[in-house]
């Protein structure tokens, strides 16, 4: 499926065409950060599933001017919820750290995505990592329809 396809007809919640849009696929923006503060359960038949605990991290404007805040983040595991979603019924993709994340010495798991909200499971490392309210940190890419 074509980049601009994906854009213009599987997501809804984009924040700007010309920076999300890639030859390689479409930037996901961090809508909220989560850190992750309690075991979950998983068994196999799924009655006794209980997702882990987790609480939204605010993030802190660095001037009272400034329209965005940040995050700043410890090393550890973070739950993201990016601002896009995807539209049912238009195909099946994958989410995958994107360059400046991992130049940053994080990454996300990658996940297939399914629709409706896009959320991933965001590793820092040990020295913390600073992140700003909207910033491109994954790419979403189709896989099959």
């Amino acid at each position: 499926m074509q980049v601009q396809k994906i854009f213009d007809k599987c997501l809804e919640g984009t924040i700007y065409e010309g920076k999300q849009v890639d030859e390689h696929g479409i930037h996901l923006t961090v809508g909220s950060i989560s850190s992750i503060d309690g075991p979950g359960q998983i068994d196999f038949g799924g009655d006794e599933h209980s997702p882990c605990s987790t609480r939204e991290l605010t993030p802190e404007k660095r001037s009272a001017d400034d329209d965005y805040g940040w995050w700043k983040l410890e090393g550890g595991y973070y739950r993201v919820h990016f601002n896009e979603s995807i539209i049912p019924g238009t195909g099946v993709f994958i989410v995958t750290s994107d360059d400046r994340l991992l130049a940053c010495g994080c990454s996300v798991t990658p996940t297939i995505a399914a629709p409706g909200n896009i959320a991933t499971i965001l590793t820092v490392p040990p020295c913390g990592t600073v992140i700003k309210e909207n910033a491109r940190i994954a790419l979403l890419r189709a896989i099959g329809k």
